[in-house]
């Protein structure tokens, strides 16, 4: 895996002899990858704001029966064509990338000649552009910087002038993210959510922040570029499903529920919609209907 991705690496080197263009176009090839997972990730989740207020109306009308209430929001899902999981399969997904690149980085610069000090890359083909460029070097330079190295070596090494544009990319960093979760608590500003939800929805772009100042400049470039790219993809699909053709909420086709004990129906709320059978009741009416008497 490492020699593969490597050798991505050293193509787009080819394309843009620039050690950060390449990243840059390293990572956009990755995110148009995920592209189609992450676009029917972005869409579930938006549909699950949508539809918030009725879940939370479901909870409530099914708050003591857990099985039914099990069954009724499982019809919901898939009438809505909604997975409830689908919005941590992108980050799954990159995740790994995300520590390849960290390996292949140090492979390309974490070890150095003794007599010239230059790097001595691993991974790539001695025929590559990128390992003739990196085996006559002792710095990884682009965009000002040194992307062998992290911020905080910047900072104890040679001083807080030097490692500014590493802290400022941090700061970008941390910024896109911030704005995603931005994005997402727009969507839907009425809709209900925990204070637990609420508090990671805060936090959640600062805990990216020791990694960033921790890591090569290089991948710091990666998050940054996978952030950008998730951004203006959460903008389309919002404007998709929040616009004029968005889809309305959907019941389920008629399912039969299984018999209650006694053998009857409970009765369902003045104006609810029991989602496993899709029938909408008056107050203190059963489900069912009762015979006529002739």
């Amino acid at each position: 895996m490492f020699n593969a991705l490597a050798g991505v690496l050293a193509f787009f080197y080819k394309l843009w002899p620039s050690y950060g263009g390449a990243i840059v176009l390293f990572t956009l090839a990755i995110m148009a990858f995920t592209t189609p997972l992450s676009i029917k990730s972005t869409r579930s989740m938006i549909r699950m704001q949508r539809l918030q207020p009725e879940m939370k109306r479901l909870q409530q009308q099914y708050k003591g029966d857990r099985e039914a209430l099990n069954r009724e929001m499982m019809a919901f899902y898939q009438a809505n064509n909604v997975n409830p999981m689908a919005s941590c399969l992108p980050m799954v997904l990159q995740m790994p990338v995300f520590f390849v690149l960290f390996r292949i980085l140090r492979g390309l610069t974490g070890h150095k000649d003794v007599t010239s000090g230059f790097f001595r890359p691993s991974y790539l083909d001695h025929q590559s552009d990128l390992y003739q460029a990196l085996s006559h070097t002792k710095k990884m330079m682009s965009f000002g910087m040194d992307l062998s190295r992290s911020a905080t070596q910047e900072l104890t090494d040679r001083g807080l002038g030097t490692a500014l544009p590493f802290f400022v990319l941090v700061v970008l960093v941390v910024a896109t993210q911030w704005y995603q979760q931005r994005q997402i608590q727009g969507r839907n500003p009425s809709a209900i959510t925990n204070p637990q939800q609420q508090m990671m929805t805060k936090i959640m772009p600062f805990i990216m922040l020791p990694f960033a100042i921790a890591m090569p400049a290089g991948v710091v470039i990666y998050m940054l570029i996978s952030n950008a790219m998730r951004v203006g993809q959460q903008a389309v699909v919002t404007k998709l499903e929040y616009g004029g053709d968005a889809p309305p909420i959907k019941t389920p086709p008629p399912i039969k529920p299984p018999p209650s004990p006694n053998g009857k129906a409970k009765p369902t709320p003045k104006g609810t919609t029991n989602y496993s059978t899709g029938r909408v009741t008056s107050a203190g009416q059963p489900q069912h209907r009762r015979r006529k008497r002739k």
